[in-house]
């Protein structure tokens, strides 16, 4: 423990929250960073070392607790008094020595208060828990993903440690025998879930509009009544689209939702258009002002998206149309724990990638394309990447 670094992470702690009060969302960011970096600095390398040994039963605990009801039961009935064991256990109808066990793992893990002995009262923490984000997301994610990632290790060894990039021999395909996409289609259950999660993870964040500077697109766009300014590529039910709708009532151009013939088929927003359509296939609407990705690219392998981008290229103006891609940017150096372990589920079950700005930028040059801004509302969450044609550079198939 060095006691010089303990210091000089508690001054710049000190300093960040002085400063900044308030702090904006890549203030917030520095500053968990510079916690981490503290809680590293005090613990032994033998203590780093059995936290992250003890990780797994935290989350098989917690995965428990969700599936017992007991983040609600807290809510409703443990803000005053909070609740005993004997209380939890009558309510759920588990045992009473196994409620001690698991709400020890919840009061360590900070998600409830633990006031008396076997007595818990609900938190700040303790909300998040009853909503989507935590209710849907903790069982989707374990469920999904835990079945995977117990046979990861076995599984590069026998691949002899290659980075996955197959989607059909993917991790989870050989550990299960689904793809993520097989897998919930056969779950309704995990399906609901996992939309439910995703869609909570996104509420309260600004929209991709809010965070990019919009004027970029609508300077220059085109007036034609048949000009098609948005193409959202993979829009599943046009949520996007929607609240850019709600947002800009006088958009400058046709705004097209594509996705599978299935999914679309029963869209029906005001504004938009609708078109079945593969992003595996050439891109039909040519020279839009943009043509719009969210999360599309993280789910697959370097070869695929290269082929969905040569798709698009294809189609655009080389000087007019723009690619926007919504996609987490993670840094070349010292990237955070999220989204460092968000990249390895993601080469779990399907082969695919969270990039980093170099990884960005090595796939769009291979199919010559560039980079031409990147815009973000927080360093933890996804950022707006603004792609051009690499005016120059040519756009055709890879050998």
């Amino acid at each position: 423990m060095a006691t010089s670094t303990i210091l000089s992470l508690t001054d710049q702690i000190r300093e960040e929250v002085t400063c900044d009060p308030i702090p904006s969302a890549h203030g917030h960011a520095r500053l968990l960073q510079l916690v981490d970096e503290l809680k590293l600095a005090i613990e032994t390398p033998t203590e780093t070392v059995l936290r992250l040994i003890y990780q797994p039963p935290e989350n098989a605990a917690l995965r428990t607790v969700v599936d017992l009801g007991i983040f609600p039961l807290l809510v409703r009935d443990g803000q005053k008094d909070g609740l005993t064991a004997t209380d939890i256990a009558l309510c759920t109808g588990a045992d009473r020595a196994l409620i001690v066990r698991l709400m020890r793992v919840m009061s360590a893990l900070g998600l409830c208060t633990n006031i008396e002995p076997e007595i818990y009262r609900p938190n700040e923490k303790t909300i998040p828990m009853t909503q989507p984000l935590g209710q849907d997301g903790v069982p989707c994610i374990y469920d999904l993903t835990v079945p995977t990632l117990t046979k990861l290790p076995e599984y590069l060894r026998e691949h002899n440690y290659i980075n996955p990039e197959e989607y059909t021999s993917s991790p989870m395909q050989w550990a299960v025998g689904q793809s993520q996409f097989e897998w919930l289609a056969k779950k309704k259950r995990h399906q609901a879930l996992f939309n439910s999660y995703m869609s909570s993870r996104r509420e309260g964040k600004p929209n991709w509009f809010d965070v990019y500077p919009l004027e970029r697109l609508i300077d220059g766009a085109s007036s034609h009544p048949e000009a098609v300014f948005l193409v959202d590529i993979g829009g599943n039910q046009g949520h996007d689209l929607g609240r850019f709708v709600s947002g800009y009532r006088s958009k400058p151009g046709r705004l097209i939702l594509q996705d599978l013939p299935k999914i679309v088929s029963t869209v029906d927003r005001t504004g938009i258009e609708t078109m079945g359509y593969s992003f595996l296939d050439p891109q039909p609407v040519k020279n839009a002002r943009a043509y719009y990705f969210r999360a599309i690219f993280h789910d697959w392998p370097d070869h695929i998206c290269q082929k969905i981008l040569l798709n698009t290229a294809a189609a655009m103006d080389p000087t007019y149309s723009r690619i926007i891609i919504v996609d987490f940017v993670l840094p070349d150096t010292n990237a955070g724990r999220m989204q460092s372990a968000m990249d390895i589920q993601m080469m779990s079950i399907g082969a695919g990638v969270e990039r980093s700005k170099r990884q960005w930028t090595e796939l769009l040059a291979s199919v010559g394309l560039r980079i031409n801004g990147i815009w973000n509302f927080s360093p933890g969450m996804e950022s707006i990447i603004e792609v051009v044609p690499a005016l120059g550079a040519p756009v055709n198939e890879l050998d």
